[in-house]
């Protein structure tokens, strides 16, 4: 395309009469979510680290953030993203967007890459933040939200990460749940935030944390208040408030290759346009002991072991789970669950069950090839809740990774400025 044409066609979209930031009917929680059934393996993480939460400080060097994602089939799409500034509770904050974007308010994916060699064919695309089009200004909570320009600029990709400004620290440890029923089961928190003597008039008012485990906001603990105050010291010691259950270590199985069956893989069959993936049947261990083996904390890495390949060679499979149990669960339905889910209950990965085989089963939709972690969860049908032991229970000794961040609003801002994130490994508790 000559230059003076690309150059109107860029025009013509950045100053498009349809705003990016306002398409959000579809996703009213602002949560990351996948909109387009054709966008696979999306993942959003820090330069050369594809399992680091996506939490960077706010004078980032260009393409610290990396999101890529696969367009399944031949078609090129021209995808344009954007981010929104939120508040500490995913709400759109008060800021226009000039004042918390430093460039273009908008900009196309331009990093396209075909695959090949493979049964199914995609194309995987990828951006790296901030870049000499658009960075971020303010720290806080975002939104980066991807549109396909080729369908009404429809929204098809949502990511969440967060800009922090480091300048107080947090000091994090775990201590012993406070209620005896969760000594065995339950990890909790304290910590103290330290902030070098910054003025903050209204300390209960003004200063808010979550935290988050294994960097999931769908079970997130906030907005916690300090509990006290004294000197320069924050103090979040509450008691039997800020305690997650600690789950077990997550199942995994290793697909990395279709070559031959990795670790958890039974049977490997290739289709026309797709492999089938059939896994070993699960068990419930909601009462067994702790087995530890180092995971992902739920993740997902997509790779590839075959002698000689890259990443564009990386097929996609459909994957069989299945969990063994003697009678079905009448008033509950039984999930996969993980990133790979988007740590969402999904209808696609909701389980039947078979009194043949007395298992439940589950036929995944297309999984690139790579390592998985996931679980099951067991959900009340009428009520929604998720019960804490299922399939899987709850053992102190598990390892997972929380994440603590500090908000900061005083009277007059117009925004949540994120002050510090710290992160600390229940495998390193004292």
């Amino acid at each position: 395309m000559p230059f003076r044409t690309f150059l109107f066609v860029t025009l013509i979209g950045f100053f498009s009469p349809f705003p990016l930031a306002a398409q959000d009917s579809e996703n009213p929680g602002n949560e990351s979510r996948v909109l387009d059934d054709d966008i696979r393996s999306a993942q959003l993480y820090l330069q050369g680290a594809p399992l680091t939460l996506p939490i960077l400080e706010l004078k980032a060097g260009n393409g610290t953030l990396i999101l890529a994602f696969d367009h399944l089939g031949d078609d090129l799409k021209d995808y344009i993203y954007t981010f929104v500034h939120c508040n500490s509770d995913w709400k759109p904050s008060d800021l226009t967007d000039n004042e918390y974007i430093d460039g273009f308010t908008e900009d196309r994916i331009t990093t396209i890459d075909n695959s090949f060699n493979t049964l199914h064919p995609y194309t995987h695309y990828s951006i790296g933040l901030p870049n000499r089009n658009m960075r971020w200004a303010k720290s806080g909570n975002y939104l980066l939200k991807v549109f396909d320009n080729d369908d009404d600029r429809r929204l098809v990709l949502v990511r969440r990460f967060c800009v922090v400004e480091p300048v107080w620290r947090v000091d994090a440890k775990f201590v012993s749940p406070v209620a005896v029923s969760k000594l065995k089961t339950h990890h909790e928190i304290d910590f103290t935030v330290l902030h070098r003597g910054m003025r903050i008039p209204n300390p209960q008012n003004d200063v808010k944390a979550f935290v988050l485990q294994n960097g999931r906001w769908d079970n997130a603990i906030g907005p916690v208040r300090p509990y006290s105050t004294r000197e320069d010291q924050l103090v979040f010691d509450y008691q039997d408030k800020i305690v997650f259950p600690a789950g077990k270590e997550w199942r995994f199985f290793d697909m990395r290759t279709f070559e031959y069956r990795g670790e958890r893989v039974k049977t490997i069959n290739q289709r026309y346009d797709y492999y089938e993936v059939t896994l070993e049947t699960d068990k419930d261990r909601s009462n067994s002991n702790l087995v530890f083996k180092g995971d992902l904390n739920g993740r997902f890495s997509i790779e590839n072991t075959n002698y000689n390949q890259t990443r564009l060679q990386c097929d996609y499979a459909k994957v069989l789970f299945s969990i063994s149990q003697n009678q079905p669960k009448d008033d509950d339905d039984v999930y996969v669950f993980g990133e790979l889910t988007d740590w969402q209950l999904k209808p696609e990965y909701k389980m039947e069950y078979s009194p043949e085989a007395k298992a439940y089963y589950c036929e995944s939709p297309l999984l690139k090839q790579g390592y998985y972690n996931y679980e099951y969860l067991v959900v009340n049908r009428d009520t929604h809740q998720i019960d804490e032991d299922g399939f899987e229970g709850n053992t102190f000794e598990t390892s997972n990774l929380y994440t603590i961040l500090v908000y900061f609003r005083t009277f007059g801002d117009r925004y949540d400025r994120l002050m510090s994130a710290v992160s600390i490994d229940s495998k390193d508790r004292q």
